[in-house]
């Protein structure tokens, strides 16, 4: 073999102990600490359990991070860190962020209203300047919902959706805007939130589709977008989704 073909086989052996070790090493990523049942605040959640499946069937140890959402979600905005869950558009994300082709999940936003002192209203569009919603601090909402305050109707910022939905029973808001879907039913809120023969659901807003956030000026985070697109193919086609899904579904 002559000195350079070896020089280049040599080259080739680092690379891989590179790439190998570059895989070994445990991935950060950003959650959010309030988003009952996807993610909770001890680190576990159906979301959770999709990221880390995601990246593990490409080889890729991520370490979860959990900080309140507002946090996760400036820190990938900054490119402080790589990547971001469970985000939604919005237009301050432009040039920023970039999202997988498939969403972790969909969710419905339904407003909640005090059974003592019910809404005066049947859709957002008959929703009353004045009115106090509360909204989680950070959170992004579809546009029929996000521009409400400008028809002078206030979002109130909470830290979750329990603790407004509390303040909602208390009397302190007019109505919880709370996001739903099959594994976080509104019965579940309201439940979870401990008020559920204090207040109920009234009108939905519009559907909106929740994902996991790459930043596209850290150094990782296209390279941690590419893996996770692959990850999440293989677990769709493995039906390992499925399994996560079933673990988390209400129990009938």
């Amino acid at each position: 073999m002559q000195a350079t073909q070896w020089h280049l086989l040599v080259i080739a052996a680092v690379g891989l102990i590179g790439s190998a070790h570059s895989l070994a090493t445990p991935l950060e990523i950003l959650v959010e600490n309030a988003a009952e049942p996807f993610s909770r605040a001890n680190g576990t959640g159906y979301a959770n359990d999709l990221v880390v499946a995601a990246f593990a069937a490409v080889g890729i140890d991520a370490k979860l991070k959990v900080v309140p959402y507002s946090r996760c979600k400036n820190m990938v905005l900054d490119a402080k860190a790589i990547a971001c869950f469970n985000m939604a558009w919005e237009p301050a994300m432009a040039g920023k962020i970039k999202f997988p082709k498939v969403p972790l999940y969909t969710v419905t936003p339904i407003y909640f209203q005090n059974k003592t002192h019910p809404l005066n209203a049947k859709s957002e569009a008959e929703l009353s300047v004045g009115l106090k919603i509360g909204v989680v601090n950070g959170y992004e909402y579809p546009p029929s919902a996000s521009q409400l305050p400008k028809r002078g109707i206030i979002f109130v910022q909470g830290k979750s959706e329990q603790i407004n939905l509390k303040q909602l029973a208390h009397g302190s808001l007019n109505a919880a805007l709370v996001m739903a879907n099959e594994i976080q039913t509104p019965q579940y809120w309201a439940e979870n939130a401990g008020v559920a023969s204090q207040v109920e659901t009234t009108f939905f807003s519009s559907k909106q589709d929740v994902f996991i956030g790459f930043s596209l000026h850290h150094p990782k985070g296209l390279w941690a977008l590419k893996k996770f697109e692959e990850g999440y193919k293989a677990i769709s086609d493995n039906e390992k989704i499925k399994q996560i899904k079933a673990k988390w579904l209400p129990q009938k």
